[in-house]
């Protein structure tokens, strides 16, 4: 099977993973699903709260150190982001609530988890070359909305927050949502010298999520505006990630 076959097929599996119900102990009919989800993931981002400075530090340190090293950090980068992946996988779609009990997002976890999979298998055989060579500079055009995600500027109330304690202590790292545009931005800026199945997978995973986020503005009662907003770097960074390689011949 030819490689464009298997990613095909992987994104497809990836499709029907965001339609996988969500498991709870307390039973819930099927519209009341963002309103668990919401609960989950509120739950969840502030129980890892403690690890987000360590995260940010540790994003900023191996973003600097492959500016100047190049590929010669590159497995142990792609290893660390795999990791961070499969730990949001299960650490922000796997709690207890109080309105639900246990619950498992189980979309969600599958889906982050198969492109932390794939981030490890970039670690094991490496297809990216970090090298920054001069590229066009439109190509810049995210690095503002890259900033935005790693800031994350919002509060336990949903509200903005622009502290800037935050650019330390954001949910960069422990939820998805921020995470991933920071990754597909950087596996952009190295284009083509990229793993395209690693590539294609997060970028897909992402639109998937920004797409659901935008259709939980609409129906789901009280969900933010500023919320939306800040899913603007995901969404847009992960339709480029995918649209890059017919961009760039």
């Amino acid at each position: 099977m030819k490689e464009s076959r298997k990613t095909l097929l992987v994104l497809l599996v990836l499709l029907f993973f965001a339609f996988l119900p969500t498991f709870s102990e307390v039973p819930f009919p099927p519209q009341d699903t963002p309103l668990v989800m919401k609960e989950v993931l509120t739950k969840t981002s502030v129980t890892y709260s403690w690890l987000t400075p360590a995260i940010h530090i540790a994003t900023l340190v191996f973003l600097i150190a492959l500016y100047f090293y190049g590929s010669k950090i590159g497995r142990v980068t792609s290893a660390f982001f795999g990791i961070l992946f499969i730990f949001i996988a299960f650490g922000n779609h796997v709690t207890n609530t109080q309105n639900y009990g246990l619950v498992v997002v189980t979309g969600n976890l599958a889906s982050v988890l198969v492109v932390g999979l794939f981030w490890i298998w970039e670690a094991y055989k490496p297809r990216n070359a970090y090298i920054f060579q001069k590229v066009s500079l439109w190509r810049y055009w995210m690095l503002p909305l890259v900033f935005l995600a790693f800031w994350f500027p919002i509060n336990v109330q949903v509200a903005p927050d622009f502290n800037p304690l935050l650019l330390l202590t954001s949910s960069f790292g422990v939820m998805f949502c921020p995470t991933a545009p920071v990754v597909i931005a950087l596996l952009t800026l190295i284009y083509p010298n990229v793993n395209e199945q690693v590539l294609r997978v997060t970028s897909f995973v992402g639109l998937v999520f920004g797409f659901f986020n935008v259709l939980s503005f609409f129906v789901m009662p009280g969900y933010p505006l500023w919320l939306l907003i800040l899913h603007a770097p995901l969404i847009s960074i992960s339709f480029y990630g995918l649209l890059l390689p017919t961009l760039v011949k």
